[in-house]
């Protein structure tokens, strides 16, 4: 635009050229259609290698020659393409994807998960769910792999997946559906689960003890009490994931109502605690309760030991430590899961059920597991054995100490057995700051089940603890794998959930899995399922060149030929390139050229100089036995090869021709019988001192009688790059002033790209001018086509035909004759 002078003084002003450079297309991008055993449907997927193939669809025989036709396209020089996986879906015997539906531990919908894959691939998929995270109570681990079956019968984990601390809370960044159905390469999830079935909810686990409520006055103020040596007992909540608020009980004053009155206490008690928490976190967000806790020493019941719970409807409740551990209370009452206590999610109830055999504590009911809290760990009523599946394993005296009477009222917070089993003495050494009577003897029996395993390899169970849960894990074994677990004297074996090794995805197994759809591969892809594949790869691919469409077992000759015609229309839609196998019932150059079932009955609907047939199928070597592949795939990586060392203008056919990867051809022809085959074609694909070459370089529109323009293939496939990169190259035309500046640019741009084809010799010609012409100015766009917004660009080239016959005269020179 103008400058605008204000000053005196020089100006400076660039003037854009107009040149815009032209950048021509790539011509050898396949695209291959076909059945596969995995991967998505109807989803085009890039692939760079043979290795990328098999990432994503596998190399396993699916039904057709999809796999080994993309592996002969990169042996032959193919760099890059799109594959399509299709499958019947609209037939009698359509294709599934493997589903299971995960049960709570309640045995209600939790996650509905279907392979990513439809197939039965997706039956090896197996899950493996876990509660061992940081909140145990809240959070859940999974594990998402397929068997690899070997021929000598041993699995093999693959594609492994594990996926930490996730969660059934829909505003949760780690909710497990959208985590597995944005991160999973092999399956997706959806919640199946309902409302959450309760309030969130923090209990202690260390346990007020007291023999009546005026004793337990004096515990809770032996407790919270304010001394001349301590004031503040603090600790910090958050709820629904907002921020922690510090809450201090020190402000608690038991010196007047309603704390006064030892009848009320544990009414009160709660009352004045959710009150300090709510001018915190707000009005009525949080209600406090005294839970029955284990029972065992001297004067005490379930009903006079308690557990402090601080519960939430409005979402989850997490308790941290004070900010001064002097002043801290959270570690005394064993407040929060880092200090030992239990913190459960209101979205707990609606996780999977976790896999093995599975102590299950009863939070949820308020009891924390009592009865199984209430065992000593040593005496008549200790646990002796525990049998997993008919196998004992010996607990001995989980602690070789004698059980220590504590009388009521309770001993001051500072005692350290309070950290520790209470019916037992403390062990040597320091408090186990996170440990309680439950988690202490769980991690005791888990001790003696590995140890029993370690002196007994064939032994299939080991187990873990994973917060106040028992889990007895089977190494080996298939996958419904389960036992049946009871416990001498005492029997915990009802607590205990029995559960598989792992989820199957399309097989049942154990009672914590329902609503199975096993995988089917489904029956041969129909004409349908093709054009669907075409649908999608017109939305989602921005460039292809050659089209595959590799034999499928499921079809027979008819279905094979109904599918070349729409094929060869999409390709001409695309600009792009048809490559085509021959039929299973050409066995000779008669039937090949013939009139009943030979080359003429294909071009029928064909758009034939957007095709070309090879001629005849090859051989491959394939787990030691030999197999016949249609020529298409190794046909388009020969197609880029040439394409790559010569140029798009060259046939992909002659002496360098050469095919790799094959080791012969279904059948061999002599001169004679290429001679019947060329002048209709069909291009013959030949057995040479020097190789396997392709012999042939004609489009189906080819025959001799047909005199048409695109009789070969380099000049079809040249034009087309020309028209695909000047499509593209001339898009900033569009609403520029149509008139004789912009026709000027247009050509200076359309001449440069072309002079430089000129250049590497894609046309004839000895000059510019007899190679090409470029036009575009008043004689090619009216005045009413301007008005009418057009601007018409005329493109001629002269192409370069192959020498498809060399002929040799000789002579013999007679001698001089002598005058």
């Amino acid at each position: 635009m103008p400058v605008t002078v204000t000053y005196p003084g020089v100006y400076v002003q660039e003037i854009p050229s107009g040149v815009r450079t032209i950048t021509g297309v790539g011509t050898s991008i396949g695209l291959f259609v076909g059945r596969a055993l995995k991967g998505p449907l109807y989803d085009p997927i890039q692939c760079l290698s043979i290795e990328d193939f098999e990432r994503a669809f596998t190399s396993q025989y699916a039904g057709g020659d999809l796999a080994r036709a993309v592996r002969l396209f990169f042996q032959n020089g193919g760099t890059q393409c799109y594959v399509s996986r299709i499958a019947d879906e609209m037939g009698t015997n359509t294709v599934k994807a493997a589903k299971v539906q995960l049960l709570t531990e309640s045995k209600a919908p939790s996650l509905d998960i279907t392979a990513r894959s439809p197939g039965a691939l997706g039956n090896d998929i197996r899950i493996g769910v876990s509660y061992g995270t940081g909140d145990p109570e809240a959070s859940f681990n999974l594990e998402v792999f397929r068997w690899a079956r070997s021929s000598t019968g041993a699995d093999t984990k693959v594609d492994g997946e594990i996926y930490v601390g996730l969660s059934m809370n829909p505003n949760s960044p780690r909710y497990a559906p959208d985590i597995l159905t944005q991160q999973s390469r092999l399956v997706t999830a959806a919640d199946a689960s309902a409302a959450p079935g309760g309030p969130g909810f923090s209990q202690g686990g260390r346990p007020i003890a007291a023999a009546s409520n005026a004793n337990l006055r004096s515990e809770l103020i032996a407790l919270f009490g304010k001394t001349a040596s301590r004031t503040s007992f603090q600790f910090r909540i958050s709820v629904d994931g907002g921020p922690a608020q510090l809450v201090d009980l020190g402000d608690l004053d038991f010196t007047v109502a309603p704390l006064l009155n030892p009848a009320t206490i544990q009414t009160n008690i709660c009352t004045a605690i959710a009150g300090l928490i709510n001018a915190r976190v707000g009005p009525s967000v949080v209600t406090v309760s005294l839970q029955n806790g284990p029972a065992g020493q001297t004067g005490e019941t379930n009903q006079t030991t308690k557990l402090l719970r601080i519960a939430s409807a409005a979402g989850d409740v997490q308790i941290f430590p004070g900010p001064n551990p002097a002043t801290d209370i959270a570690a005394a009452l064993m407040l929060g899961t880092a200090q030992g206590g239990a913190e459960v999610s209101r979205w707990a109830a609606s996780r999977p059920a976790p896999n093995g055999v599975v102590f299950v504590p009863d939070h949820a009911s308020g009891t924390a597991a009592v009865a199984f809290a209430a065992l000593k760990q040593t005496g008549a009523t200790s646990l002796g054995k525990i049998t997993i599946g008919g196998v004992d394993v010996p607990l001995g005296p989980l602690l070789a100490t004698t059980p220590t009477a504590v009388a009521a009222p309770a001993v001051p917070i500072a005692d350290p057995r309070f950290f520790q089993d209470r019916n037992s003495a403390k062990p040597a050494g320091p408090p186990d700051p996170v440990s309680d009577g439950v988690r202490e003897k769980l991690g005791l029996i888990a001790s003696a089940i590995q140890g029993f395993r370690a002196a007994n390899p064939l032994f299939p169970w080991t187990a873990e603890v994973c917060g106040s849960r028992l889990a007895i894990l089977p190494v080996n074994g298939p996958d419904t794998l389960s036992a049946a677990v009871s416990t001498s004297g005492t029997d915990i074996g009802p607590n205990f959930n029995q559960n598989t090794r792992y989820y199957s995805l399309g097989s049942a197994g154990g009672a914590f899995q329902s609503g199975v759809v096993p995988g089917v591969n489904g029956g041969p892809p129909s004409a349908a399922d093709y054009e669907r594949a075409y649908q999608t790869a017109d939305r989602e691919i921005d460039l292809f060149n050659l089209l595959v469409l590799p034999k499928d077992s499921g079809h027979v000759d008819a279905t094979t030929r109904a599918l070349w015609g729409p094929a060869s229309i999409f390709c001409q839609r695309r600009r792009a390139f048809l490559i085509m196998d021959p039929p299973s019932d050409w066995t000779d150059s008669q039937k090949a050229a013939g009139p009943a079932v030979g080359v003429d009955t294909l071009r029928i609907g064909l758009v034939k100089d957007y095709a070309a047939l090879f001629y005849p199928n090859l051989k491959i070597t394939e787990a030691g036995k030999d197999v016949f592949v249609g020529p298409s795939g190794a046909i388009a990586g020969l197609m880029a090869r040439i394409d790559a060392s010569r140029g798009v203008w060259k046939a992909p056919a002659g002496t360098e021709a050469d095919l790799r990867g094959v080791t012969g051809v279904q059948y061999r022809f002599t001169d004679g019988e290429n001679g019947v085959m060329n002048p209709k074609g069909i291009n013959t694909i030949r057995v040479f001192p020097n190789g396997i070459v392709n012999w042939g370089a004609r489009t189906m529109d080819g025959d001799d009688g047909f005199a048409s323009e695109y009789k070969y293939v380099p000049i079809r496939r040249l034009a087309l790059y020309i028209e695909e990169s000047l499509y593209r190259g001339v898009k900033w035309v569009v609403f520029e002033p149509n008139d004789e500046s912009l026709w000027a640019q247009i050509r200076l741009n359309v001449g440069a790209f072309m002079n430089n084809l000129f250049r590497q010799g894609a046309f004839q010609g000895q000059t510019p001018k007899d190679a090409y012409f470029v036009k575009c100015d008043a004689s090619t766009t009216t005045q009413n086509d301007r008005n009418l917004g057009i601007v018409n660009i005329v493109v001629g080239f002269a192409p370069l035909k192959p020498a498809e016959f060399v002929v040799l005269t000789l002579q013999q020179m007679a001698g001089q004759i002598q005058a």
